[in-house]
C-alpha cells in the first residue's frame, strides 16, 4: 500500500469508535474513500460531546496522533428517519440539520504504539513516514465484539 488517508475524529468521538460504542462517522460531506484508513485524533476537543457523555476530563485523552486504522464500508446520506434510526450507531444527540453523511466504520484496529502526526480536517493523505510506520505494526488490536454492542 503506497498511501494511507488519515480521517481526522475529535475527542472523545474517536474514543467512543475506539472502545466500539460508536461505529459510524458523521460528516458534511460524502466520504469518497472506501477500505482502510487511519483515525486521527487531532487537538481539538468537543467539550460538550465530552460532558454529555461523563468525560470528567477529555483533555487526558490522547490527540495528535494515529490511534488506529478502520475500514470505511459504506457511507450515505442520512435523512431525518436514518438519523434517528441509527442513532445508537453514531451517538450525535444534538437535532438533525440536513446535509448529513454517515460513515460506517468496521475492522476497527488500535494501534499497539499511536503515532503523532499533524492532521487535517476530514479526510487527508498521511505523510508516507507516517503511513509505513502504521503498517508496520501488525497485529493489530480489535476491538472486542462485546464491547460494539454496549
Amino acid at each position: 500500500m503506497d498511501r494511507l488517508d488519515g480521517l481526522s475524529v475529535q475527542q472523545p468521538w474517536l474514543d467512543m469508535i475506539l472502545r466500539g460504542v460508536k461505529s459510524m462517522e458523521l460528516r458534511t460531506f460524502a466520504v469518497r474513500a472506501r477500505g482502510m484508513v487511519a483515525l486521527h485524533a487531532p487537538w481539538k476537543i468537543d467539550f460538550a460531546a465530552a460532558y454529555f457523555y461523563g468525560y470528567a476530563e477529555p483533555w487526558r485523552l490522547p490527540r495528535h496522533k494515529v490511534m488506529a486504522v478502520a475500514d470505511i464500508a459504506d457511507v450515505w446520506e442520512l435523512d431525518e428517519q436514518s438519523w434517528i434510526s441509527t442513532l445508537d450507531q453514531h451517538r450525535q444527540p444534538l437535532p438533525f440539520l440536513g446535509g448529513v453523511y454517515g460513515a460506517r466504520l468496521e475492522n476497527v484496529r488500535i494501534l499497539e504504539r499511536p503515532i503523532t502526526c499533524d492532521g487535517q480536517p476530514g479526510l487527508f493523505r498521511l505523510p508516507a513516514r507516517v503511513t509505513s510506520k502504521v503498517l508496520a505494526q501488525p497485529p493489530f488490536s480489535v476491538v472486542p465484539s462485546e464491547i460494539r454492542s454496549g
